[in-house]
C-alpha cells in the first residue's frame, strides 16, 4: 500500500472508470464502501451506477489539487469532469477520500455549485504554493485550521483570520486582499450558518505540500430559513468540504464546496472577488 501512494491508487481508480473497467472499479471498492455526494448516501452499487453515467457521457474524470495523509489513509482532492470531447465544459468537486487496506473504504463527494453556474467562467485553475520558508509540522497545521475553523463558532472569526492568513489570499480562484475575504465572509457566510457549529469529521493533513483537507459538518438550529428542513426550531446538519494550503506558516489559499444552499446573498462589498 505505501510503496503505491494513496494518489496513485485513486487515480488509477479514476482511470479505470474512464475506460469503463468495472470488474477494476468495483475491485478498488470495499464491499461496505461508504459513500456520500452532497447530502445523498449512496449505497455501493447507486455509487458505481453514478459512475457509470458520467462515462457512458463520455465525461472523464480527474483529480488535482492533492492532499495525501499517508499517517491516516486519508486524501482530499479537487475532482474535475470534463465533459464529452467538443464540449469545453469543466465542473469540479471536492472529494475526501479514504482507503483500508489499499481500497477505498469512505468516499465523500461535494459539488462545487459555483463550477456549475451558468455565468461561470473556464475552469479555475489548479494553484500552486510559493516556496515557503517556514514549514509547519503536520500537527502545527491541524492545530492552526483548527483554531481558524472553530473561530466561527466562537464569534472570532474577525480577529482570528487577520492572525492566520495572507495579506493575500484565493478562494475558489477568486484572489483578494485578506481585508476584503473577511468583509466577504462577514456578510455572506456568517448570515447563511448563524446558528449553526462547525465541526471536523474527516482530515487529512499533507505536511509535504503545507496543505489540509477536511470534510466538515454545520449543525444547530439554522436562523437562515433556507437551511431549514422541517419546522422552525429544528436542529440540521449540513456539509463542507475544504482544501486549505499554507505558505510562511499562513493560509494562502483553499477550494470549498457546501452540499447546502447559500442563498440568500447579499451583494457583495466594493473591491470583493
Amino acid at each position: 500500500m505505501a510503496a503505491q501512494g494513496l494518489d496513485t491508487i485513486l487515480q488509477a481508480f479514476l482511470g479505470a472508470v474512464n475506460d469503463k473497467k468495472w470488474d477494476e472499479v468495483n475491485n478498488y471498492l470495499r464491499p461496505s464502501v461508504t459513500v456520500a455526494y452532497d447530502e445523498n448516501p449512496e449505497t455501493r452499487d447507486d455509487f458505481v451506477k453514478r459512475l457509470t453515467a458520467t462515462a457512458d457521457r463520455g465525461d472523464r474524470l480527474s483529480a488535482d489539487s492533492w492532499t495525501i495523509d499517508e499517517a491516516a489513509q486519508t486524501v482530499g482532492a479537487r475532482l474535475v469532469t470534463s465533459a464529452a470531447e467538443g464540449t469545453p465544459a469543466q465542473v469540479w468537486d471536492l472529494v475526501i477520500v479514504s482507503f483500508e487496506d489499499g481500497k477505498i473504504a469512505r468516499f465523500y463527494q461535494i459539488a462545487s455549485k459555483g463550477s456549475r453556474d451558468p455565468r461561470a467562467g473556464t475552469l479555475a485553475p489548479e494553484l500552486t504554493s510559493k516556496p515557503s520558508g517556514t514549514l509547519l509540522s503536520a500537527g502545527e497545521i491541524d492545530a492552526r485550521y483548527r483554531e481558524y475553523i472553530f473561530s466561527y463558532n466562537e464569534g472570532a472569526m474577525h480577529t482570528v483570520m487577520p492572525r492566520l492568513w495572507s495579506k493575500v489570499v484565493s478562494f475558489n480562484g477568486n484572489q483578494a486582499p485578506l481585508e476584503i475575504a473577511v468583509v466577504v465572509l462577514s456578510k455572506i457566510l456568517l448570515p447563511v450558518i448563524a446558528g449553526l457549529k462547525y465541526q471536523i469529521e474527516e482530515v487529512a493533513v499533507d505536511a509535504g505540500r503545507q496543505r489540509i483537507a477536511v470534510r466538515l459538518s454545520i449543525e444547530g438550529v439554522p436562523e437562515n430559513e433556507y437551511l431549514q428542513k422541517g419546522d422552525p426550531g429544528e436542529k440540521v446538519k449540513v456539509y463542507e468540504h475544504a482544501i486549505y494550503a499554507l505558505e510562511d506558516g499562513k493560509f494562502s489559499w483553499g477550494w470549498s464546496s457546501q452540499a447546502f444552499d447559500t442563498l440568500p446573498l447579499p451583494a457583495l462589498p466594493a473591491g470583493a472577488p
